[in-house]
Parts: structure tokens; sequence; C-alpha cells
């Protein structure tokens, strides 16, 4: 009762805040219609400030006008006829809930699941939209993804998906009228921080009937289950798929490779590594409390106990596995082949093949002994990282040596491995697990080799053992194919860097070049990066803008127009013209883009 009452009066506030903006501002509409009317009768004409009064109040009816956003389907969109299962399951929740169903169903790829109300004007009227997650599908069990479901038609029980249409028409009004002035700059920021804190409590409202429906059991674990889930999918596509598709090709089933992935090395790691309960406290501008919020919350609920049923929710699919194939052929439409699972072994061997060519054509006297040296020595680890990985020149971060490291490790594990495979070893890889070779049935793991030659747990006396054990000899070398050679040679982007009447003239590719990563205006390090955009005439471009993440640092945040000015742009050649303010800078573009 008292969540219900607090929401009530959020809620109240933040539409009273509401009415009074759209009064204040219709007022300041009218008295601009009011202005010229009222001097003309009390003293003369003034035709520009007419003209002036009468665009000013047209332009505030304008910001306030509601907008008609089309509505771009999310996924893909599901039917009862065929999937049967899973609309009759959606049907018993909704049921159980006293709300309708929804009015359509879409997939989508992520570990989640959410509602949407489309169509109607400021949030009233429209369309009912669910939209669930393959990759949640893919591992909740049936209870856990009846919690999911259920906390999502809370939003629509509770009207929130009808108020959060209301709020956001306002706030993007408030911010057209109001953005361009700095002073009033508190008046969105104090409606965002009314309208997040009821949408934190929204969320809570919606938990209490996920706990109701499902049991605490199956909401809890659901919470914890998807918040490390949503990790593991990122981290598993960044891994084990975006490399892969970086060569044009891409697995042919993404989900079924997700869930061998949690049986992997890697998962058990990440579950180590992972503490989803320690997250930062909700500041005031969050929309979600954070999961130890929500997870307390659901604790202190007197729920009934419902027994879990634990079979996967992706049964409630009509052919899953030929969905699951469908739908990773939808987010990869520009894939050159898909492939099944036990031919990625192959592909990755390619990458680890290209980037030994790459190390051997950057540093052409590496080989096989100066592996060795090169782990026990890391003074060596920067000049060698930064041939192999030029944007590694110029970079100051704070973990500029983490960096290092990884491009020494991933470099070295590629090259020791190509070598090694040469030799006769055969490849065995699978997902989230390390790429091993094997040898007379005994694996070889490269990259843990190397890491712990870098860590120092391990001995070099371990790799000439090795070394002595496959015959191969100490000073072998990686065999560059030419044209591997000539790629592996080419610069990310061609840069050329003059003096030009006093100025300093940096031309390049635009589609390819990459700035350092330090700040543009005094090479310091970057804090963040700020889109700058500037307007280049005759361009072929709609808008005439180009746009530059330009990094910068703290103290340069609100500078990032003074870095950089755009003379020229060619959209056909994609050749771009930047005067820049130093000739260290330029010079720093020209080495990172090598």
């Amino acid at each position: 009762m008292g969540a219900r009452s607090s929401s009530t009066i959020q809620a109240m506030t933040a539409v009273g805040f509401l009415l009074l903006f759209y009064a204040g501002a219709l007022g300041v509409a009218g008295v601009l219609l009011a202005l010229p009317y009222l001097l003309y009768t009390t003293h003369r004409f003034h035709a520009l400030l007419t003209v002036l009064c009468l665009a000013g109040s047209g332009a505030l009816v304008w910001s306030l006008w509601p907008r008609f956003e089309r509505f771009v389907p999310p996924g893909l969109r599901l039917t009862e006829a065929e999937h049967p299962r899973l609309f009759a399951a959606i049907r018993d929740v909704a049921g159980r809930m006293g709300t309708r169903m929804p009015d359509a169903v879409y997939l989508v790829e992520d570990v989640n699941a959410y509602v949407l109300q489309v169509g109607g004007v400021l949030g009233l009227g429209g369309q009912r939209v669910l939209c669930v997650g393959l990759g949640l599908m893919a591992v909740d069990d049936l209870s856990q993804w009846r919690a999911a479901v259920a906390h999502e038609f809370g939003h629509f029980q509770g009207g929130d998906t009808r108020l959060v249409g209301l709020l956001c028409a306002t706030r993007s009004a408030m911010i057209r009228t109001l953005g361009g002035w700095r002073f009033f700059s508190w008046v969105p920021e104090t409606f965002l921080r009314l309208t997040q804190a009821l949408s934190r409590r929204q969320e809570l409202v919606a938990d209490t009937w996920s706990v109701r429906l499902a049991g605490k059991r199956a909401h809890l674990s659901g919470l914890r289950w998807e918040a490390l889930h949503a990790r593991a999918w990122r981290r598993y596509l960044a891994r084990e798929v975006l490399p892969l598709a970086s060569r044009g090709v891409v697995p042919d089933n993404l989900f079924e490779g997700y869930r061998r992935y949690l049986a992997s090395a890697d998962w058990a790691e990440g579950l180590r590594e992972w503490d989803v309960t320690c997250e930062p406290a909700s500041c005031p501008y969050d929309s979600h409390p954070s999961l130890e919020e929500r997870i307390a919350f659901a604790e202190r609920l007197e729920a009934p106990d419902v027994p879990p049923d634990e079979r996967p929710a992706y049964t409630l699919l009509s052919d899953a596995e030929a969905l699951e194939r469908r739908f990773t052929a939808r987010l990869w439409p520009r894939a050159v082949e898909f492939i099944p699972w036990s031919e990625a072994g192959e592909h990755w061997r390619a990458l680890w093949n290209e980037t030994a060519s790459r190390v051997q054509a950057r540093v052409p006297d590496f080989s096989l002994a100066r592996v060795a040296a090169l782990v026990k020595d890391a003074g060596a680890w920067e000049p060698f990282a930064e041939a192999i990985q030029p944007r590694l020149v110029g970079y100051r971060a704070p973990d500029r040596a983490e960096r290092v490291r990884e491009v020494v490790a991933s470099s070295v594990s590629a090259y020791l491995a190509s070598i090694l495979s040469a030799h006769g070893l055969a490849w065995r890889t699978s997902p989230g697990e390390p790429l091993r070779l094997d040898c007379a049935g005994e694996p070889v793991e490269p990259v843990a080799l190397v890491d712990g030659l870098l860590a120092g747990t391990l001995g070099a006396d371990t790799l000439e053992r090795l070394r002595e054990r496959l015959a191969v000899d100490a000073d072998a070398a990686w065999r560059v194919p030419e044209s591997a050679r000539a790629e592996a040679l080419e610069p990310r982007a061609p840069v050329t860097v003059e003096r030009t009447g006093g100025a300093v003239v940096v031309r390049a590719p635009f589609s390819r070049l990459g700035l350092p990563e330090c700040c543009a205006l005094c090479g310091g390090e970057r804090a963040r990066h700020v889109e700058t955009r500037f307007h280049v005439g005759g361009m072929l471009r709609d808008d005439g803008d180009v746009t530059l993440p330009v990094p910068v640092c703290q103290a340069h945040a609100h500078q990032p127009h003074k870095a950089f000015k755009v003379r020229h742009y060619e959209e056909e050649s994609d050749l771009i013209t930047l005067e820049v303010p130093t000739w260290e800078y330029a010079r720093l573009i020209q080495r990172s883009n090598a």
C-alpha cells in the first residue's frame, strides 16, 4: 500500500509539473501573439517586432506539438499459428494477472524482455507490444521466463506504458523548447529526476506481480541469472563471434553456440569475476533500481511458494533450432557465409595465421627464439606492441600497461600457435574454450602457455622443452606469403602531413582514419570522446555535415571545436583535409595510423 501511494504521489507531482510547463509555455506564446496588437493599439505598428513575436510564438507552439514517431519493428514478429505453445503460456500469464493479451509479440536478440505502447497520442491509445529476447529464452527455465513476462505485464497493469509515453513526449517538448537556454536547463533536469524516480518505483511494483505469479525463487534466480547473462552474451559475441564476422563468416546458430559457451572455461572465469549484486546504488537519473535494491525488495515480500518448472523456456518455440538459425541470419544480414560450429576452428586458425603474418612483417627479425626473450623483458613490450598495433602510439590512459600486455599476449600466442601448427599439430576449439593444439593426443594451449610466461608462473624452459619434444628449430620463423605481407604492412589509413601558409594540414581517408587516444588539444590523457559536427559545403550528403569523435581531456571537454578545422571533404574519394593545432599532433595521427 505504501509503495502504491508513493507512486501515486510521484505521478501526481510529475503530471502537475507537466501541466505547469505547458501552461507556462503556452502563456508565453500567447503574450508574444498579443504584444504586437497591444503596441499597435497604444502606440504604433512595428513591423520587425511583429514578425519576431509571431515567429517566436510559432516556434514555441511547434516545439510543444506532439510528434508522431513511426513504429519500427524491433525484431521478428511471432504469430500464434506458428508458435501455439508460446502464446498459450503468454495467455496464461495474462489471464492470471487479469490483463489483456498484447496486440503483437516480437522476438529480439537480447537476454531481456520489455513492453511498449506504440501509436496513439501522448501515450493514449495505440497497441500493446511484448518483446521477448531469444537470448533470454535460451537461458531461462519456464519459471524464470514466466516471472520475466509477469514483470512486463505488471507495467501494462499499472498503466506505466501509457504514462511513459506521455512523460517521454513532455521531456522531448521541454528539450525542444528550452534546449538552447542554459538558464532554463533546470526545468527538464528537474522533470527527469521526478519521472525517473517514478520509473524506479514502477519497476518495484512490477516486481511484485512477478513474485506473486511465478514465486520468489523464480523471480530472484531470474533477476540474478539475467543480469549475469546480459554481460555474458556481450562477452560471448565479442570473443567468439565478432572476430569471425570480421572475416565474413558467422556460425549459423549463435544461440546453440551460446548454450555450449555456458559449459566453457571462459564462462566459469566470468562467473568468478562478476558479482552482480555489487552494483553502484541508483542515482537520481537512473530509470531502474539497482539489482541489489530489487533483490532486497523482493526478499521482503510475502508470497506463496510456487513449485519450479525447470524445463527450458526455448521449448515454447516451435522448431526452436530453425528459428535460431533464421534469427542469426537476420542479425548478420551482410555475412558472406554461415558456417556450422564444427568449421569455426579452421577460420580461427586462419585468423591466428594472419596475426602471425602481421607480427613477422612488422617485426622482421622475430622468431621462436625471440619469444622467450620478449616475454622475459617487460621493457621490450611497449615497442613491440606499438609496432603490431599503432593505435597504442600516444595512448596515455591509465590502462595503457594492460592494453600493451594484451597485444603482446595475443600476438605472441598466435605466432607460437601458427609455428607449432605448421610442424604438424592439429587445431581443436569450441565456444568459450581456448584454441588448442593436439600433439599425439596431448593438448597444448598456446594462450595459457604465453600467459604463464608473461606472468612468470612458467619458466622459459617450459617453451624450450616443448620445442625440443616437437623437434622444432630454435630459430623457426613464420613464413609470410607476399600477399599477406603487403596487407600486414598496409597502414590503417595513409596520412599525409604538411605545412600550408603557417597551418598544419592532415589529409587522409575519412572512413578509415583513427585519431590518437590522447587529447587532441594538449596531448594529455583522454577523458572522453566528444562528437563534433562540421558543415562542409558541396557534399553529397543531405545535411552537409561531417561528424568527428574528438578525443579530449577533462580540461578541454568543452573545446573540441578548437582541435580540428575541416578544410575540405570529397565524399566520392572519401578524402578529408583537416587543419590541426600542432605539428606534433599531426605526426602522432600519422604514426597511429601507420
